[in-house]
């Protein structure tokens, strides 16, 4: 999914789930099967896009779990664990256009190098790694969605005007 000028990253997701309903799709029960987690760092401008995607959902009322996270480490296995369906959302510095959507499956994340230590991991080690060790009871429909970050260094409640 990229993003459309004029479209924020809330929007966009709330736009697919209003998509789903229209199709027919039993909204309730995806609500008891489906977690939003949003992933960042509330004080740094653009690195908090995963959790303000996460509120604005939440807000709208899209019917799902809801998990905050400000970090990558262990806490996502345990908040994913028994859902069947799951959207993390997270910022990311990779170079493309600040305020682009950037939707991946879990194989996307898997094929990135090991970390030198295991205290500098990232979310795709941190996913493989749980679903090494739960394969059955982590989700089987897993979607990251990244949010190219402009700035990350600023200290700031509110992402910068290209991410908002």
């Amino acid at each position: 999914m990229v993003r459309k000028p004029g479209a924020t990253p809330a929007s966009l997701w709330f736009r697919r789930w209003t998509e789903l309903q229209q199709r027919g799709r039993d909204v309730e029960s995806m609500n008891r099967r489906t977690v939003i987690m949003g992933i960042g760092n509330p004080l740094l401008m653009d690195d908090r896009a995963g959790i303000e995607v996460a509120e604005r959902l939440e807000a709208l009322g899209v019917p799902a779990d809801y998990e905050v996270l400000y970090t990558v480490g262990f806490d996502v296995i345990d908040k994913l664990m028994g859902y069947e369906r799951a959207f993390v959302v997270d910022a990311s510095k990779m170079g493309g256009e600040p305020g682009t959507v950037l939707e991946l499956c879990a194989d996307d994340l898997f094929t990135t190098a090991c970390t030198p230590c295991s205290h500098a991991t990232t979310l795709g080690t941190t996913l493989k790694t749980g679903y090494m060790i739960f394969p059955e009871e982590l989700p089987r429909d897993l979607k990251v969605i990244l949010i190219e970050a402009d700035e990350i260094t600023e200290f700031s409640r509110e992402c910068s005007p290209k991410v908002r």
